[in-house]
């Protein structure tokens, strides 16, 4: 939103002069002068964010001190005052229902709030409201220990906000066997499988070439007259904050199938619906589900799918609501009924009773081979049920073990497919140190783990003793949000080991594609794993050593410059922005914080 879209609610005027000056003493003093006046400066947003209950426009001085803090530079206060403005506030919208304010009351503040507190558009504001609204009232209604801290402590959790009543929560774990036990189901041959990656496609039914790819929402290419030609949606896609049209993801499909005919396994890792989170609808997002379900099961009829969901594909986006829900308005059960039913075509029936509990399942490939995909959006901090209960949603981490320790019984190998890759720093600290616990404990078992939902092309590498044990795939992203060239991969897998052995990243280059919409996209390999990093394998071992040497001091280190190129498929817009020595520190830090907490410090 800009500067100016923010004067347009209703009668607001332009900040006068004593307004600038509050701006002045309250913020921009305390900035510069060591903030000797916080508690000042948190009284007044409080008496501001009281007085917008009965407010026809949104204080412009609100605004200024709400951009104020969080753009205070020193980390530490930043996050100080970012989190203690916020349990002000869920304490303001607490108190207003226990005040018995109607739906209507606690709509009209809360769309003031996300004016206020949040640079959304006010249309973008409305719909997140009326599509939360119910989950919200349920949660303070029914929740009788919810307070601000948990709030805060689990949304801005980014922000290292705490809550001093959490419960750190465990997952017991067996203990490991006293003697490994081999595999007892050897392959024959040395035939390496071929397996496709596909993940966030974010497909877009309103994307409109030529739209407006420039706009005041959270998501844009839809509708619009663009300021600028150069703000014009591209045919194909655009760099712009927008998603996938639907020619696209048909010609993606179309390029596959002429290129892999070979292909052994195809892993989706999930995110199918758009960005366009604030206007979504149950039957909308079952419609682009099923759409895009058909062009894997139409193109790919004789090879076996494993999907797992995306946080997009509820609704609303990001909840997974749990089971005391089940009989209320505000259930998300149906989005488990309906991939239960869609994924079928693939799975084994025996998945149909975890699915359609929490939408996670395990299935066997062949004898000694199994799949476990897990449903690890239950634990990003968007999804708002957290607050009800964040204690392992759906059981679904000690079903986890206990499907690992019958399959290390067992003597099989496993690939493990999840959304949110681990360390993740929006995933909930607490499910991400017990998801690494339960990694370290079944790291013989799990040969492989491939993720999605960052967009970025990157590894993550389980160290335990500073030695590696388990490695993360993600598969980047097939939408161009934000910034990105679309892609796809393509793993070869040992056919005994199921390790890894390399992979092939392809991509089209969007600024070339959109230079003609009559000619389709040109594909290419972007590089394949072991060339491209100079490695003989991709064994553990090799991993941790190219780790080791992006991890260097040199700031002309080649390898962690590619690496950073890679991640954003060296699209034109990624590329504009230079990584420089403290970026590429960050980046690589990345690849072996396989935990929240860890990440948070990067």
């Amino acid at each position: 939103m800009t500067s100016d879209d923010q004067y347009q609610y209703g009668k607001m005027n332009r900040p006068n002069n004593m307004d600038k000056l509050v701006f002045i003493l309250l913020f921009i003093f305390p900035v510069l002068y060591g903030y000797p006046d916080k508690e000042e400066i948190l009284r007044e947003i409080n008496k501001e964010t009281k007085e917008l209950l009965f407010a026809d426009n949104i204080p412009r001085k609100l605004i200024d001190m709400v951009k104020g803090i969080k753009n205070i530079k020193d980390k530490t206060i930043r996050s100080e005052m970012v989190c203690r403005t916020c349990e002000q506030v869920i304490d303001n919208v607490i108190d207003l229902r226990k005040s018995e304010a109607t739906k209507d009351v606690m709509v009209d503040y809360l769309n003031k709030l996300c004016r206020a507190y949040t640079d959304n558009s006010p249309d973008a504001c409305k719909g997140y409201v009326n599509i939360d609204i119910d989950s919200v009232l349920f949660i303070i209604d029914h929740k009788k220990d919810f307070t601000p801290a948990r709030f805060c402590a689990i949304r801005l959790q980014h922000y290292q906000c705490v809550d001093p009543d959490a419960d750190p929560w465990t997952i017991p774990l067996p203990p490991p066997p006293s003697i490994t036990n081999p595999s007892v189901h050897p392959v024959n041959g040395t035939k390496e499988m071929q397996v496709l990656h596909l993940t966030d496609i974010h497909y877009d039914p309103l994307y409109k070439p030529g739209s407006n790819a420039k706009c005041a929402d959270p998501l844009c290419c839809d509708s619009g007259t663009p300021a600028n030609p150069e703000d014009a949606a591209g045919f194909w896609g655009d760099y712009n904050v927008c998603d996938t049209p639907l020619h696209s993801i048909d010609d993606l499909f179309s390029r596959i199938k002429e290129k892999h005919k070979n292909l052994d396994l195809i892993y989706f890792t999930g995110d199918i619906i758009s960005h366009r989170s604030w206007s979504t609808s149950i039957q909308e997002n079952r419609e682009a589900i099923r759409l895009v379900l058909q062009y894997f099961a139409k193109t790919f009829p004789n090879t076996t799918v494993f999907p797992i969901l995306g946080n997009h594909e509820s609704h609303p986006s990001d909840y997974f609501s749990p089971e005391v829900t089940l009989t209320t308005n505000v259930t998300t059960e149906w989005i488990f009924d309906l991939v239960a039913q869609e994924w079928s075509k693939w799975l084994p029936n025996d998945t149909q009773s975890t699915i359609k509990h929490g939408g996670f399942y395990t299935a066997l490939v062949r004898p000694g081979f199994r799949i476990v995909a897990l449903n690890s959006n239950v634990c990003f901090t968007t999804n708002l049920w957290l607050l009800y209960q964040d204690k392992d949603p759906f059981d679904q981490l000690l079903w986890l073990v206990q499907v690992l320790a019958l399959a290390e019984k067992n003597g099989e190998k496993v690939h493990l497919l999840s959304h949110v890759p681990p360390g993740e720093e929006s995933c909930h600290k607490q499910w991400s140190n017990q998801f690494k616990k339960i990694i370290l404990r079944f790291a013989k078992t799990i040969t492989a783990q491939f993720n999605g939902h960052t967009h970025i092309d990157e590894f993550r590498l389980f160290l335990d003793n500073e030695e590696p044990v388990n490695v993360a795939y993600n598969g980047a992203s097939f939408t161009t949000f934000v910034g990105y060239n679309p892609n796809y991969r393509i793993y070869q897998v040992d056919s005994s080991e199921l390790t890894v052995t390399n992979y092939d990243h392809y991509i089209y280059n969007l600024t070339k594609a959109n230079e003609n919409s009559n000619v389709p996209p040109q594909w290419f390999k972007l590089y394949s794993f072991k060339d491209a990093y100079g490695l003989e394998d991709l064994s553990l071992k090799s991993l941790k050593s190219l780790f080791i040497n992006m991890n260097t001091n040199n700031s002309d280190n080649a390898l962690a410059e590619k690496y950073y190129r890679y991640r954003g498929r060296e699209s034109d817009s990624y590329l504009k922005e230079k990584c420089d020595d403290n970026c590429k520190k960050t980046i690589i830090c990345c690849i072996t914080s396989v935990e929240t907490s860890t990440t948070l410090n990067c």
